[in-house]
């Protein structure tokens, strides 16, 4: 009330309800750690520094374009039997120019076209610059992860690059369990893996799921229910045939491919000493069969991708057309025309449930008539855990920690007294009773679908008051997938 009413009138008093929302955290914001062509604007240098973006233009502003490989065509190794294209009878090998294969920037184009939006990059190399001083180690994947501390913004994490480390002596695992023990002791963020040499199929004769294998003993024993994995790789349409030019060849190794009647043109174009003299002889060389299956070939290779960042726009997609909850499965990929590595129904069994390891793998398959790359797993590498086996549970847990979290700040140093604890339930129980309307958490009730207890003899002792602690309970029952749905069949008997 106002003090000292000494004139006659009206007088407004607004009075706070003591009781504070709880709003819901953002639930698919990936941060991608990984090698940009720069990271600078005018002089100003985003080395190492999360920045936030919202589509693919306004990276490039900040972090420049593709990486830019140049192939040399050579002839097929015998001992080695790996063939990139038959030209002529002939077999050969398209190599790659050291140090260009880098997966970002393609990958953030297969993120936004699955319905990816806000992200996190953080650059932690340029290949714009001087390649022989771009270190590309562990370290400096885990020296971006560190980085983290600090923002609350990022729920997913993504290093599609660290598939540039070396598999055989573990540099690429090293890098994923400091991932999961990272999203393990923030508990805000779940890691999204590929499967390291996932991305062509394995010679027959050869155990075609050995990096499986290789995964699941290297990944570890910890902080499981904190990622998921994807297999295999996928054949993506983001670059096309069309997008290949001249400056992707060592031109000096198609001299003894191209037909004879393209020579002129092909030596004319290696002689040319300006742009628009190189693209008038590239054209030229348009009409070539071997310079087209060979433009093909390279875009077939570099289209080529990691799953894991088309997963996370999925997972945005699915966010926002249904909810958290709901999980990111038995939908197709964008921009996708097939899984690298053809799984059957019968390798999806040891891939989705493995009674050893229990580190369960994300099958993505083509089912005829249905969809060209459809995600058939939802599970968390914890496959074995019946609370977090699946990763739309996990995440859902993450959000109604977090959002209640945030929310309880609003009580710090507040009186730990009834009237408090009251609000503090009441507070808590309208955002689940919210979730609860949407279908995240299961019940005829809101009483069974969940239960908050705050007081002194229910969840604290007098020594916790007197310690100026307040304990809060929140017990959730969350709705999990129909994984799997068994129809029974029976005959019956026709009657008389």
């Amino acid at each position: 009330m106002p003090e000292n009413l000494k004139t006659p009138g009206v007088y407004i008093v607004e009075k706070d309800s003591g009781a504070n929302a709880v709003v819901q955290v953002a639930t698919a914001v990936p941060v991608f750690i990984g090698y940009t062509e720069r990271a600078s604007i005018n002089g100003k240098s985003f080395h190492m520094k999360p920045v936030q973006i919202s589509s693919l233009s306004e990276y490039e502003i900040f972090f420049g374009g593709a990486p830019k490989p140049v192939f040399t065509v050579e002839n097929v190794d015998p001992e080695n039997g790996e063939v990139d294209v038959n030209i002529n009878g002939v077999d050969y090998v398209l190599k790659q120019s050291e140090k260009s294969k880098f997966y970002l920037y393609n990958s953030l184009k297969l993120f936004f076209d699955n319905g990816g939006s806000d992200c996190y990059i953080i650059s932690i190399g340029q290949y714009g610059s001087n390649l022989d001083e771009l270190e590309i180690s562990p370290d400096v994947f885990k020296r971006g992860i560190d980085l983290l501390e600090g923002e609350e913004m990022p729920t997913m994490l993504l290093m599609p690059d660290s598939l540039l480390l070396n598999e055989e002596d573990s540099s690429y695992y090293s890098v994923q369990t400091y991932a999961l023990q990272h999203c393990a002791e923030h508990m805000d963020k779940v890691a999204l893996f590929d499967i390291w040499g996932a991305n062509v199929e394995q010679p027959l004769g050869t155990d075609k799921n050995k990096y499986v294998t290789r995964f699941r003993e290297n990944i570890g024993l910890d902080n499981l229910s904190y990622g998921a994995c994807y297999y295999p790789w996928v054949k993506t349409s983001i670059i096309t045939m069309n997008s290949i030019n001249y400056s992707f060849f060592n031109l000096e190794s198609l001299k003894d491919i191209i037909d004879s009647k393209f020579q002129t043109a092909l030596d004319n174009l290696i002689k040319a000493d300006n742009e628009k003299e190189k693209k008038y002889w590239d054209a030229g060389l348009n009409g070539c069969p071997e310079y087209k299956l060979l433009k093909k070939t390279i875009a077939d290779k570099l289209s080529v991708l990691p799953a894991a960042p088309g997963m996370a726009g999925l997972y945005t997609r699915t966010d926002r057309a249904q909810g958290v909850w709901i999980a990111p499965a038995n939908k197709n990929l964008n921009s996708v025309i097939a899984p690298a590595v053809k799984i059957t129904h019968k390798e999806q069994e040891n891939l989705n449930v493995d009674a050893i390891s229990g580190k369960s793998i994300n099958a993505i398959r083509a089912f005829r008539g249905r969809g060209s790359a459809i995600v058939w797993g939802a599970r968390t590498l914890a496959g074995n855990s019946v609370e977090w086996k699946y990763i739309n549970v996990r995440r859902l847990f993450i959000v109604i920690e977090q959002s209640i979290k945030n929310a309880a700040f609003s009580v710090v140093f507040k009186p730990n007294v009834p009237i408090t604890w009251s609000v503090v339930k009441a507070t808590i129980s309208n955002f689940l009773t919210n979730l609860w309307r949407q279908g995240a958490l299961v019940g005829t009730s809101p009483s069974e679908a969940f239960d908050v207890g705050c007081g002194i003899g229910e969840t604290m002792t007098q020594n916790d008051i007197n310690e100026g602690i307040m304990r809060i309970s929140v017990k959730a029952a969350p709705s999990r997938p129909a994984e799997f749905i068994v129809i029974s069949f029976e005959q019956k008997m026709g009657e008389a």
